[in-house]
């Protein structure tokens, strides 16, 4: 079932309606399954009662903690998940009882029921606070509530500081950030003694999700099958979930198929969000506006248990560093334990969260040296050719022609003639092409390319498509290679019994690692079909336009697949390829080159303030790419505008508002996400240079395209109002207190 696209129908088949979500799929005798949730954020579990539940007809399954396996597990190194909580909840939404009906008014019924009794407990809530002496410890086995520790420093910091002639920095605070995935949280799950445990979830990274949830039921992953349905959008949310192991613990209790789809409401209590980070930050740099040295201390907000926040702090605390010269780096990063709802990675992984101080005290520097904004960034850009600080290999880069074209394009030199609270702002912005450090065992990505009865060439990869356009991508490659039309190509993917191994749809591995793997898949099912052609026709064959010409006459690809069939016993004409780059697996000094290409970019927003209300309005925006080659200029189009108005969301209204462990916002009327009003016209231009590792040249669009623009925003509007918003969002009321300050404080 799976990502199965025939890419001319995609896009028709999702506008007419007649794509299958998971909330799509239905099995026979199919029940409801649900969850009790904690309504505290810490608290002892005194007594659980689930009798009445129980005796409610219609329901087939009620589970504790005493019914499900108790050992620890998680996607990580970190393994402090649970099936469902046994002596305490740690968090607002934490699972303490599931149940499965057979229909949602029994359910609704059963879960009503279920009596929990509690002892309050003093909660944590803030990274700061979990860390002081004292403090409410969140998991016995981590007493100082810190599961990640990054200290790293190259060159002297302290040198370089003591010799400069202007520091600026502050602290700056990037806020949770809800994904806003159009398709809510779903999934279903069946149980079978002979078959094991299959689960449907729209997970991007399925094989990670496979062995972590047989390791939760004591499982051989062979037992463990996941099916990806069609994706309604994730952004970082559907990696590996406790709601998938919730509906299979579920499934295999009552013995019958289990599914289980949030409503807006549960989807928001539950939501893992963005990682809250606080930001201590100062850079030095000379006279002529040269960096000299940075320095950071971070501390982030994982939650009450680990999903991906760690590589999200380790991003942070390196990756703006291969987009300057700073001269020396210092990072510290505490990861911390709290009593809110397990944070997690969304697009940007980090990188933008940093980007956003950086490129913001880059920004006062220039003002205190009297220099242009764009020039001090030019003079400490990194460049082809350069191994930057970390040791990141910048085979391709075109970061100073993407500058110098945003600063043109949007007319960056009337800035100082702005009118009153009208401001232009600039940032750059870098990312990986297919990062290294997601799983030290495994690298690179395969794909089989197979010759189809009909003619048609079927690909198939473990890389997922998430609706970024990745499937279209791969059959233009696939096509380019074979010199067929794109609609002759399908790509699938989804299915971990079915295709190929992938490490998945992370860190913008999609389009080189997938990409090229994909083109050597196809390279050599041409060369094999050329060799198999030549003994059926002549050795002058050739293959053009989808025929396989040979002595004058064309024989159409149906048929070389036929006489494939018949030459050995039915069989299909088919090869499978693997793509592993030469690239370094980061230590605990984090340094190498973990990625085979880097994309940059370069963006100009231009915004208008109320004064009255505070009111930012964002009126245009450039963005500038060094995406490579660029495969589908629709599809990377989308992603750069995509990217831009989740940047301004960000920078301007969105926030999932917490107090006490409670999210407040739990509505998408009450959560603000942009709308068609609230994104200008934006410019997208590329600067399209082959990259030498990329699939024809090409690099990744989809993550960077987010990382300047918070920053690019909250520059924008320093300029405007003459004064520097340090946390996020840059809200109405916020901007309106900057514009205020003198007044508040008489």
């Amino acid at each position: 079932m799976g990502n199965e696209v025939t890419v001319r129908s995609d896009v028709a088949s999702k506008l007419r309606g007649e794509t299958r979500y998971v909330a799509d799929i239905h099995l026979p005798g199919e029940l409801y399954g649900g969850v009790v949730r904690s309504p505290h954020a810490h608290a002892r579990i005194v007594k659980v009662d689930v009798e009445k539940a129980r005796a409610i007809p219609g329901v087939q399954a009620v589970l504790t903690a005493d019914d499900v396996p108790g050992g620890a597990y998680g996607p990580t190194q970190f393994k402090d998940w649970n099936i469902l909580a046994k002596d305490r909840v740690l968090f607002v939404g934490d699972e303490v009882v599931a149940v499965a009906a057979t229909s949602e008014a029994a359910l609704r019924a059963a879960l009503a029921a279920v009596e929990v009794t509690y002892e309050l407990l003093p909660a944590v809530l803030q990274p700061e606070e979990a860390l002081a002496p004292g403090a409410p410890v969140v998991h016995d086995e981590q007493p100082d509530n810190r599961p990640m520790h990054v200290q790293l420093e190259r060159g002297d910091v302290d040198a370089a500081f003591a010799k400069a002639h202007i520091i600026r920095g502050g602290r700056y605070t990037t806020n949770r950030i809800y994904q806003g995935h159009l398709e809510p949280i779903g999934v279903l799950a069946n149980w079978s003694e002979e078959e094991g445990l299959t689960i449907w979830a729209p997970s991007h990274i399925p094989y990670r999700a496979r062995e972590t949830y047989a390791a939760a039921f004591g499982l051989p992953e062979d037992k463990v099958r996941i099916v990806v349905p069609p994706i309604g959008g994730s952004f970082g949310a559907k990696y590996v979930l406790k709601a998938h192991v919730i509906a299979a613990a579920l499934a295999m209790a009552a013995k019958q198929p289990v599914r289980m789809v949030f409503d807006r409401y549960e989807d928001m209590l539950t939501a893992h969000p963005r990682v809250p980070l606080t930001i201590d930050i100062r850079i030095a740099a000379d006279a002529e506006g040269r960096f000299l040295g940075k320095d950071v201390v971070v501390w982030g907000d994982a939650g009450a248990r680990v999903y991906w926040s760690p590589n999200v702090m380790a991003t942070a605390c390196t990756r703006p560093d291969s987009l300057y010269h700073f001269g020396a780096v210092r990072a510290e990063g505490h990861l911390c334990y709290t009593n809110h709802s397990p944070t997690t990675c969304m697009r940007g992984f980090g990188n933008a969260e940093m980007l956003f101080a950086v490129e913001s005290v880059i920004d006062e520097i220039a003002d205190g040296l009297g220099i242009d904004p764009v020039e001090i960034r030019l003079r400490n850009i990194v460049r082809r050719g350069e191994v930057t600080i970390h040791g990141y290999q910048l085979d391709s880069c075109e970061l100073e022609a993407c500058l110098r074209q945003a600063a043109e394009l949007s007319g960056w030199a009337r800035r100082q003639a702005l009118p009153p609270n009208r401001g232009l702002g600039v940032a750059l912005g870098n990312h990986v092409s297919g990062y290294r450090g997601i799983d030290s065992r495994f690298e690179g990505s395969t794909a089989v390319a197979r010759l189809r009865d009909d003619g048609r060439v079927e690909i198939e990869t473990g890389e997922i498509d998430l609706g970024q356009g990745m499937s279209a991508t791969y059959a233009a490659i696939a096509a380019r290679v074979l010199e067929i039309s794109v609609d002759s190509v399908i790509v699938k993917s989804g299915d971990t019994a079915r295709y190929p191994f992938g490490i998945g749809t992370l860190a913008s591995r999609s389009t080189v690692m997938g990409g090229n793997a994909v083109k050597l898949a196809a390279e050599q099912l041409r060369q094999q079909l050329t060799v198999f052609a030549q003994g059926e026709y002549g050795a002058d064959v050739e293959l053009i336009g989808g025929v396989v010409q040979s002595g004058g006459a064309a024989h159409s690809l149906a048929e070389v697949a036929a006489r494939y069939r018949s030459r050995y016993a039915g069989d299909t004409l088919e090869v499978r390829a693997s793509y592993r780059p030469e690239t370094d697996f980061p230590g605990k000094d984090f340094y190498g080159n973990p990625s085979p290409a880097y994309p940059f970019a370069a963006h100009v927003a231009e915004v208008e303030v109320d004064p009255e209300t505070g009111r930012v309005r964002v009126v245009g925006y450039w963005a500038v790419h060094d995406a490579g080659v660029v495969l589908n200029r629709t599809a990377a189009i989308g992603q750069v505008v995509g990217g831009v108005a989740q940047g301004i969301g960000w920078a301007t209204m969105e926030d999932l508002v917490v107090a006490e462990g409670q999210v407040k916002n739990l509505s998408l009327l009450d959560y603000r996400m942009p709308g068609a009003s609230d994104i200008p016209p934006v410019s997208v231009s590329f600067v399209e240079v082959p990259d030498p590792h990329g699939p024809f040249g090409a690099k990744s669009v989809g993550e960077v395209a987010i990382d300047p623009a918070p920053a690019a925003v909250a520059n924008a509007i320093a300029n405007a109002i003459g004064a520097r918003g340090r946390h996020l969002p840059l809200s109405p009321e916020r901007v309106w207190r900057l514009l205020h300050a003198e007044e508040e404080q008489r």
